[in-house]
C-alpha cells in the first residue's frame, strides 16, 4: 500500500509457483477467505474472531455501517441530526456511529442515508454530527441545510 505495508483486495499479496501465498491488509495477515470471499463474511464470524487486527479488517471488508446495523448494536440517541449507535467491540474501543440521512432528494426523490463513524466517547447524535465539521455540539446550528 502507500505506506509500504503487504497489501492485496483480491489476491494473495505474495503468491510462489506452487500454490502458497499470504494474504495481506494494509500490512496485518489474514486468513485467504477474507480477501478472496468479502461477500461471504458475516457479523457472527466478525463477532466470533478473537484477534483484534483481523477483525478491523472484516470489519472494514464487511463495511462498518452495514456491521452496526447487523450486528444489533444499540441506539444511544436520536435527535433532529440523527439517531447515535454503539456497538461494544470485545477488546477493542467501541464502534459509535451516528445515522444521518441527506437534506437534498435525489433524483428519483429518495433520500440518501449515510453511516459516520465518530469518537466513541460521543454521547448524542447532534454532537456527533457537530464532531463531524470540526465543531462544539452547540455550534452546529444551521438556518439551512443543503
Amino acid at each position: 500500500d502507500s505506506r509500504g505495508r503487504l497489501h492485496c483486495e483480491n489476491r494473495a499479496a505474495i503468491s510462489y509457483p506452487d500454490g502458497w501465498g499470504v494474504y495481506a491488509w494494509h500490512g496485518v495477515r489474514v486468513p485467504s477467505e477474507i480477501i478472496l470471499k468479502p461477500a461471504e463474511i458475516t457479523a457472527a464470524q466478525i463477532e466470533a474472531q478473537t484477534n483484534a487486527e483481523i477483525r478491523r479488517v472484516m470489519i472494514e471488508r464487511y463495511g462498518v455501517s452495514r456491521y452496526v446495523q447487523d450486528s444489533g448494536a444499540k441506539m444511544l440517541n436520536e435527535g433532529q441530526r440523527g439517531r447515535l449507535y454503539r456497538k461494544e467491540v470485545a477488546d477493542d474501543e467501541p464502534i459509535v456511529t451516528v445515522r444521518v440521512v441527506n437534506s437534498t432528494a435525489e433524483p428519483d426523490g429518495s433520500f440518501k442515508e449515510y453511516w459516520l463513524r465518530v469518537r466513541p466517547t460521543t454521547k448524542t447524535a447532534s454532537a456527533a454530527v457537530a464532531w463531524t465539521f470540526g465543531l462544539k455540539p452547540g455550534e452546529y446550528e444551521p438556518e439551512v441545510e443543503t
